[in-house]
């Protein structure tokens, strides 16, 4: 691009529409200049708190601002729309996780994307985690030897599908964190599963009137010879001490990795509030979305600061609509297995 500066739109307002809002606000290559979502008051919520130029709510409404670019932070099985109408106008496109619910939406934004010459980004924001990034290293530079082994536990509390997504029910917590968690493993062991077998528990949450799963226990396994098995729930008790529990080991035939992102105990704050779980945790988060003097800090910002430089000088994005494509694959197969009730292997 010539310009200096790219011109931003976010679609989806909720909780983490605003962080990439925010991120925009604070990156001095992009200039935010709307912000969309069905719901005005929120939309201009967000425009207010960012500094964007304008709210609507519609697609339609933002692309007519003349952008650039857009983020897409719509709930997990509406991403299809603002994503195909964005890249439709010849926009560059940051989605959030996962690229879509569905193999076909994917293979069509990806199409879309080819067709008309611009980028398609997935907000694949571990892999700007510095421990994760630590990992990544260690793999590729066979400190581990050969990865036999990975266990991977990414959980919420029940506080997520209550109280902070109103969508949960049309989504799943294998979706909305397991997705996260494959992502991670394919990346850093660099290979794809040929093999998904998944069982899913629930009763907490439909007992609740939200019909969605409570938990999917998932075994990938991998090409080059590694198992992982997945763990991913959002029931953990309010009680708990952070919103997160995440934590994972890679065993290799030489070494060993482990990571615990959730008890780091960098920080532990105990106050009359402490029991009653997020967001007054006693573990509270410094590096996921941390704010220090006004200003979003922590590695989830990065992703977006990323998408807009690659924008800017025309270079390729860390993630793409193909790492996306994989992803919606194996969850759509540990659906499948779930649905079969046996191994079910990846085509």
């Amino acid at each position: 691009m010539s310009q200096s500066s790219v011109r931003v739109g976010v679609i989806g307002a909720g909780t983490w529409g605003a962080m990439h809002a925010r991120a925009y606000q604070q990156h001095a290559g992009a200039e935010l200049v709307g912000i969309c979502d069905l719901d005005m008051a929120r939309a201009e919520a967000v425009a207010a708190n960012c500094g964007a130029q304008k709210a609507v709510t519609s697609v339609e409404e933002l692309l007519a601002l003349g952008l650039d670019a857009v983020s897409v932070a719509t709930p997990d099985a509406q991403h299809r729309a603002p994503v195909m109408a964005a890249l439709g106008a010849g926009v560059h496109v940051l989605v959030e996780k996962p690229l879509a619910a569905t193999v076909t939406d994917c293979e069509a934004m990806i199409s879309a994307a080819q067709a008309n010459g611009v980028t398609l980004m997935v907000d694949w924001h571990n892999r700007w985690n510095p421990p994760v990034h630590e990992a990544w290293k260690a793999v590729r530079q066979g400190e581990l030897g050969q990865v036999i082994y990975f266990s991977y536990r990414l959980n919420d509390t029940i506080y997520v599908p209550t109280k902070m997504l109103p969508w949960a029910g049309q989504s799943s917590v294998l979706h909305f964190l397991g997705s996260h968690a494959i992502d991670t493993i394919c990346w850093l062991l660099d290979d794809v599963p040929v093999e998904v077998t998944c069982r899913r528990k629930e009763g907490v949450l439909t007992g609740m009137g939200i019909p969605t799963a409570d938990m999917y226990l998932t075994i990938l396994e991998f090409a080059g010879g590694a198992t992982a098995v997945v763990e991913n729930c959002w029931v953990l008790p309010q009680s708990a001490p952070a919103l997160i529990d995440h934590r994972w080991e890679i065993t290799g035939t030489e070494g060993v990795f482990y990571f615990d992102a959730t008890h780091n105990r960098a920080v532990a704050k105990y106050t009359s509030r402490t029991p009653g779980g997020f967001p007054d945790s006693s573990y509270p988060d410094l590096f996921v979305t941390p704010e220090v003097h006004g200003r979003q800090l922590g590695f989830c910002v990065e992703p977006m600061y990323h998408f807009v430089e690659c924008i800017r000088d025309g270079k390729r994005t860390l993630t793409s609509g193909e790492d996306g494509l994989l992803n919606t694959r194996i969850l759509a197969a540990a659906e499948e297995s779930v649905r079969l009730g046996k191994t079910v292997t990846l085509r």
